[in-house]
Formats: C-alpha cells, sequence, structure tokens
C-alpha cells in the first residue's frame, strides 16, 4: 500500500510523526477513513479513537478529542485539543476520570455541567478503548 505524511500533534507535543499507509478517525460528520492520494479535506474532529496503520502491516490506536484534521498536498496533519498512543494511556487515571465524569453528571445542576461531564466521559471512554483493545 501506498504511503503518506503524517503528523499528529497537540498544543502540548507531537504525538506521531511519520508515514503511514491509512488513518481511520472519528470527525464531527462521523468516522472517516485517509489513504494515500486521498481528496483535500478539512474536518472538525469528535472525540474517539484513531487507527493508524503502517506499510510493515502494523498499526496503533490513538485517543483523539478535537481540533481539525487536514489533508493537503497529499500531507494529513491532525491538530488535536489532545491525542495519546496507546501506549501513553495511563488506564488507573482514565478510569479515575470516568468515574469523575460520571459523578459531575449525576450531580449536574445544570445544561451546561452535563454538557462539559458528557465531554470529559467521552474522552475518558476513549482513552480507555485504545488501552484496552485488543
Amino acid at each position: 500500500m501506498k504511503e503518506f505524511p503524517l503528523q499528529i500533534v497537540t498544543p502540548d507535543k507531537t504525538v506521531l510523526d511519520g508515514n503511514a499507509t491509512s488513518l481511520l478517525i472519528r470527525t464531527a460528520a462521523g468516522d472517516v477513513e485517509i489513504l494515500a492520494g486521498h481528496a483535500e479535506l478539512l474536518s472538525a474532529l469528535g472525540t474517539g479513537r484513531a487507527r493508524i496503520r503502517f506499510a510493515d502491516g502494523s498499526e496503533t490506536l490513538a485517543s483523539v478529542s478535537g481540533g481539525f484534521l487536514s489533508v493537503s498536498g497529499g500531507k494529513v496533519c491532525v491538530a488535536a485539543t489532545a491525542a495519546e498512543l496507546s501506549d501513553e494511556v495511563d488506564l488507573a487515571r482514565a478510569e479515575a476520570a470516568r468515574q469523575r465524569a460520571e459523578e459531575r453528571i449525576r450531580n449536574a445542576k445544570d445544561k451546561d455541567e452535563i454538557t462539559l461531564a458528557k465531554a470529559k466521559l467521552a474522552r475518558a471512554l476513549s482513552r480507555i478503548s485504545v488501552k484496552t483493545a485488543k
């Protein structure tokens, strides 16, 4: 399979900078798979798992939350609010974040608190999902 340059960055770090053969990622409009030669694209990102495949047949998962996906000139850039490769996820911390978010949802006093808590829950579940995927 053909490769394309892929960069995944957050405001704090470069998560991945290399070549990939496939990127399956959650956008605000739903999941999209990027392959070499993909049409130009700019999309807001949702929260969820991203699957990255490499030329040697290996793959890795990442938890990605917020930001933008850009496909331009054959290069793919994920500029995320938060992103972690599966081997970077601290499962105990993610489980604690899930529990805190669920508690906040139960105790929310208004719609804004519920919306924020649900976003935190989605991020925690995404992190747990990439860490525990088989």
